[in-house]
């Protein structure tokens, strides 16, 4: 149950920081690019848009990796 218990811990931790660290990088980059051009906020979009990208398939790929390893640690007691 603990080992569980911290396996879902980490997991949040990890969808979070996949989460969150995309969408600045890619919105800040996107605000610089609209500071710069003057094309506000159509560069903060498409940031903001291809972090969303992005966050779907590295989640999809986490979800498949944690889903293995949670059966692992389910088969050995």
């Amino acid at each position: 149950m603990k080992k569980s218990l911290l396996f879902s811990f980490g997991f949040i931790g990890e969808v979070g920081f996949a989460t969150a660290i995309p969408l600045v990088i890619f919105g800040l980059f996107g605000r610089y690019l609209d500071n710069k051009y003057g094309t506000s906020p159509y560069f903060l979009l498409g940031g903001i848009t291809v972090a969303t990208i992005q966050i779907y398939f590295y989640i999809k790929a986490l979800i498949k990796k944690a889903i293995e390893a949670f059966n692992k640690l389910n088969q050995n007691p």
